[in-house]
């Protein structure tokens, strides 16, 4: 049976707050753009770093998905109309969910049953390439984060592996940007047990009740100098 990807684990729906705006402040300005896994280190950085940054993390309305290709079309009003000083990007999951062939409303659709993946190789670089060159425009120090692994998929809409070529394609597209990268995919990798299927049928977005934000935390303070006060500098 087919199922909107809202009515799923794998995908919940955040609503988004308002646009974002600027806002007066000496604070740098971090802007976080990814699928809903980066709400929780978006949370966690927000907690440990107030009063030294502004982390910002726009969700997304109920039905919209973040993948390569929305990111494009969605890109202005996340952007909204304010400095940033630091933004950090990654698209790919959404990319590798397979989903109902020919259908203009987004619908997953697991594998034995036909589903397709969202996105072909090829327009994924090229997607790649045309968000880089948008976000450039920003003035922002831009940093790439490697997507995270996908293990055994228990509503077998995912493939097991397939972010490896991708973030593959990512890691070319990059380096020929200039633009540093955060190894996320090493970092859960290291946290999660890749033979066991992840819990709650939640696919690559459940990392076994461990925290993920303490990479995004590093490059804060590798790139603005700002770290929890409570914990080592890093």
């Amino acid at each position: 049976m087919l199922r909107s990807i809202s009515a799923i684990a794998v995908f919940p729906a955040f609503v988004l707050s308002g646009e974002i705006m600027a806002e007066e402040t000496t604070l740098p300005r971090v802007l976080i753009l990814g699928d809903q896994i980066y709400q929780q280190p978006a949370t966690e950085l927000r907690k440990e770093l107030k009063g030294k940054a502004e982390i910002n993390f726009p969700t997304m309305k109920p039905g919209e998905v973040w993948n390569s290709t929305t990111a494009l079309e969605l890109l202005d009003r996340q952007l909204g109309d304010g400095r940033w000083d630091l933004i950090h990007f990654n698209c790919g999951l959404g990319d590798l969910i397979h989903r109902v062939p020919g259908v203009k409303a987004f619908r997953v659709m697991p594998r034995h049953a036909g589903g397709i993946r969202t996105t072909d190789p090829r327009q994924y670089e090229k997607n790649l390439h045309a968000l880089v060159t948008r976000l450039k425009t920003t003035g922002a120090k831009l940093v790439w984060a490697s997507t995270t692994p996908i293990r055994h998929s228990s509503t077998n809409v995912f493939a097991k592996g397939t972010e490896i070529e991708y973030n593959a394609i990512a890691a070319k597209v990059m380096a020929g940007h200039g633009i540093p990268a955060n190894d996320m995919y090493a970092f859960v990798r290291s946290l999660i047990d890749m033979n066991k299927p992840a819990g709650h049928g939640a696919d690559p977005f459940f990392f076994d009740r461990k925290s993920i934000h303490p990479p995004l935390r590093k490059i804060l303070y590798k790139y603005l100098g700002v770290s929890p006060t409570n914990l080592p500098r890093q």
